[in-house]
């Protein structure tokens, strides 16, 4: 049986991107999204979390394909497929040192977006099986200190309501970010986005059922603009939305 895979698009064709992802949930798998920036891709990729992101190499914006693809290896634990209709030698060796999962070139069939995803999750897998496998011994060692976790949990009780991000965390550890992500993950058994996604909720649970404040109020209160967006985490967190939970 093939595996569920939640997957993020990343295509500033609407037509293409609406093509992409009927082929992809047809398949089976969930897209959780579309962005056409690397902007939205990036606040897709901390609401969401998927397996996979299918990003295209020109999309809109100042940040191109590739950059976001650079800022995916670096901050995220996904695997990454470059879509492009673009072959030329600079654009290849650019795309190529990011190294991606696989590529799609356009247009694209069904047959060749199911062989790219399938290729590319495994050898996700694969990569990242050799890395625990190399760390398992010392993966108790190489995780970052009660203490670190102490500081992070301090700092975000205190920013909830403010844009926290990687680089932030690790330099409360005195952690390069290269190595937080998985330092972290070693220490929780979570990214650090899941983590402080988790947080955030934990705290609007707590409002919820101690403060006459609003929903809305709460939203801001942990860090969420946008009262939607809130109540989609909550509600992927603890299965309910925020008024339902206020209930129980």
């Amino acid at each position: 049986m093939t595996s569920v895979h939640r997957i993020l698009i990343v295509e500033d064709e609407v037509l293409i991107a609406k093509d992409l992802s009927f082929i992809v949930e047809d398949m089976g798998h969930e897209v959780v999204g579309i962005a056409d920036n690397a902007e939205d891709a990036v606040y897709l990729m901390k609401l969401h979390a998927p397996d996979l992101v299918l990003s295209d190499i020109v999309i809109k914006g100042q940040t191109d394909g590739i950059t976001l693809g650079r800022m995916i290896r670096e901050e995220f634990e996904t695997a990454l497929i470059f879509l492009t209709s673009h072959a030329d030698k600079t654009t290849i060796a650019r795309a190529s040192a990011i190294k991606p999962n696989g590529y799609i070139v356009k247009p694209f069939t069904p047959p060749a977006i199911e062989a790219a995803i399938a290729t590319a999750i495994a050898n996700y897998v694969s990569e990242h099986s050799k890395v625990d496998l190399q760390t398992l011994d010392a993966s108790r060692s190489s995780g970052l200190s009660a203490q670190c976790i102490e500081h992070i949990d301090d700092y975000l009780d205190h920013n909830f309501d403010k844009d926290i991000n990687l680089q932030a965390l690790a330099e409360l550890t005195n952690v390069p970010g290269s190595s937080f992500s998985k330092r972290f993950k070693t220490a929780t058994g979570k990214s650090p986005y899941q983590y402080v996604i988790e947080r955030r909720i934990e705290e609007a649970k707590r409002l919820l059922r101690h403060t006459e404040s609003s929903i809305a109020e709460i939203s801001l209160t942990v860090g969420y603009a946008n009262q939607a967006h809130f109540s989609t985490a909550f509600r992927k967190v603890t299965g309910v939305t925020p008024g339902a939970y206020r209930k129980l």
